[in-house]
């Protein structure tokens, strides 16, 4: 049977945005790891590297770490591990299927919405190619953005669908998309707004000939129809809040006044619009300015409010214009930095979802000059098609930048200025491939851009620890402690050092409260428990163990530090137990066979001393 010529075309539609998703992405398959949250979320993480269990799920449904409720998230990258180890290109592979589908799936929503195909598939190319696009795409922990994305958009297919017959089955079905969604992302809270604009253009829920006071009362009447959703979005930016404010995400925005925050926002807010037509200068971290130039302020509210009067001048002849216009606005308001989390001023990621409806805009707007005979079909074919073209190409080019740290946040240093994030990333850079010298320096460079910069004081202990230069190191961690008493890897390290000088109850302090600030660190539940060993607390380190085990059980050196205590305490089947496990991760692994014998032939006795496996 023949596939008619819309099939075909819509065939060739998808198959073009994957070809150009894998064009410009494929590159990444070769990239590694970066210092700049993959660890968080992926290769430092015990529970993510475990994979996918019953006691990873419940962690991804209680933990607070990365401040955000994002369960989804989480355990797609548990997923990633079980798939792909902690192999990089296995983690790119599945960030670039997740960006394919996010564009194919917008192309079939707004193509079955709006029963426009071309622009649709403008739309959706655009979203492909964008170079803004490219920190969503190439960085591993970003994951949340392509995820949550899906699922918005698959909300969208969801609420067109229910808005040709509506029934509480459907709108079940929008709920649910939305409430996955924003177990990606909580960025999603703005979708319910988005499903209001939709209801004006293109579903015409409302019908736009009717006179003012109408237009009102049924907007309010769609808006109570959003309710439950709107709810669901109250919960999310209520549990984000207090989880960025207690991981202290928000105390930079204590240096800015509210005043200062909304100067900022508006200056951001058309400077995205700039990049979006002119991507250049585009940066993994841009610096705050803490105050933006009043000039800058005075344009920046003029070209927004110009926009905007134009668009609602439009809105009843030309309504994508302001579906889309007030989709941008609304769609980066949580994101605008008015609440500021973090030390910068705007982020690329930011723009993922809000520039569909700037795409938006352009396509029909195309298409509405080729409709009303100003432009020919084919000028404004060619002039989509150059643009995609040159996007794809600058979009190329920016991945390259992601390969790694030094080419990363050298390219930020470069671009978006002096700042003390890219010297730490590139310090660390430094110190994974042996050049602990050369990460000094950059340490001294993060620390004179921000003196109060207590990762790099902490980064400058760990260089100088693998330099054997203790009493410096110490002195480093002891610095980073004072400007930020809850890092827990700060405790760690001088809990360690500590305990070489043999002073171990302060040792003994400092690693407590190491587990008590980050209960997932798996180190220091080991090394708690080593200190406990040595000191013949023998029932409590095996708990510190235990605990250990739980985030991973697969970490041969706690599993013999635990075999070692219950051959000590004469508990020789529990011993073999952990031993054989070993075996099974480590077949050759001496130190097992050994203390199997020992086991074996009854040996076993109260230790005088215990030596842990370090």
């Amino acid at each position: 049977m023949k596939l008619d010529r819309a099939k075909l075309s819509c065939f060739a539609v998808c198959a073009g945005l994957a070809a150009c998703c894998a064009a410009i992405y494929g590159q990444t398959l070769s990239h590694g790891f970066l210092s700049y949250d993959d660890g968080l979320y992926v290769f430092e993480n015990a529970r993510v590297k475990a994979g996918l269990n019953w006691g990873s799920i419940l962690w991804a449904f209680t933990t607070q770490s990365a401040n955000y409720v994002h369960p989804l998230t989480w355990m797609s990258h548990m997923l990633d591990c079980d798939l792909y180890g902690l192999h990089p290109w296995g983690h790119h592979l599945s960030n670039l299927l997740f960006h394919t589908a996010d564009s194919i799936l917008l192309f079939l929503v707004f193509a079955r919405m709006t029963r426009r195909l071309w622009p649709s598939a403008l739309v959706a190319a655009l979203f492909a190619v964008h170079p803004l696009h490219v920190e969503t795409v190439a960085w591993i922990a970003e994951r949340k953005g392509l995820l949550s994305t899906l699922f918005w958009v698959a909300t969208l297919g969801a609420y067109a669908w229910y808005a040709r017959r509506p029934g509480p089955a459907r709108y079940l079905a929008v709920a649910l998309l939305f409430l996955l969604g924003l177990m990606a992302k909580p960025m999603l809270v703005t979708l319910p707004f988005a499903l209001l604009l939709l209801d004006w253009w293109p579903l015409d829920r409302i019908d736009r000939a009717d006179p003012p006071g109408v237009l009102v009362r049924r907007t309010a009447l769609l808006a109570v129809e959003k309710l439950p959703l709107f709810i669901l979005s109250a919960f999310f930016c209520a549990t984000t809040f207090v989880m960025q404010a207690s991981g202290k995400n928000l105390s930079f925005g204590e240096k800015i006044p509210l005043l200062g925050r909304c100067a900022n926002a508006v200056v951001v807010y058309v400077l995205y619009l700039l990049k979006t037509v002119w991507p250049s200068g585009l940066a993994v971290y841009y610096p705050h300015p803490l105050a933006r130039p009043l000039w800058q302020v005075v344009v920046a509210a003029m070209v927004l409010a110009a926009i905007t009067l134009l668009c609602l001048y439009h809105a009843r002849r030309r309504p994508y214009l302001v579906v889309g216009w007030f989709w941008y606005l609304g769609t980066l308001l949580p994101v605008i930095q008015l609440v500021q989390i973090g030390t910068f001023s705007h982020a690329d990621r930011y723009t993922y979802v809000p520039l569909i409806g700037v795409f938006v805009m352009v396509a029909w707007g195309l298409d509405g000059l080729g409709s009303r005979g100003r432009l020919s079909a084919r000028t404004l074919s060619a002039a989509a098609a150059l643009a995609v073209a040159v996007f794809a190409m600058v979009a190329c080019r920016q991945t390259g930048y992601w390969k790694d740290d030094l080419t990363l946040f050298g390219h930020d240093l470069a671009v978006a200025g002096d700042n003390s994030v890219a010297h730490d990333n590139m310090g660390a850079a430094l110190v994974d491939q042996g050049r602990p010298k050369e990460a000094v320096e950059q340490y001294r460079l993060a620390l004179k851009a921000n003196p109060a910069d207590a990762e790099a004081l902490y980064n400058m202990g760990v260089v100088m620890e693998q330099l054997n230069r203790l009493l410096e190191a110490e002195s480093w961690y002891w610095q980073a402690l004072r400007l930020k008493p809850e890092h827990p890897k700060a405790h760690n390290n001088l809990a360690g050092i500590l305990v070489q000088s043999r002073n171990f109850d302060e040792a003994m302090a400092h690693y407590r409260e190491a587990v008590q600030l980050a209960p997932d660190f798996l180190d220091a539940h080991n090394n708690l428990g080593n200190l406990l060993a040595t000191q013949g607390r023998l029932d409590e380190a095996l708990q510190e163990y235990g605990k250990a085990l739980e985030l991973d059980p697969a970490q041969i050196n706690v599993r013999l530090n635990r075999a070692n205590i219950l051959i000590h305490l004469g508990r020789g089947d529990e011993a073999l137990r952990q031993l054989k496990y070993v075996l099974e991760l480590e077949p050759n692994n001496k130190n097992a066979q050994q203390m199997i014998a020992q086991v074996e032939a009854a040996k076993a006795t109260a230790p005088s001393s215990v030596t842990p496996a370090q």
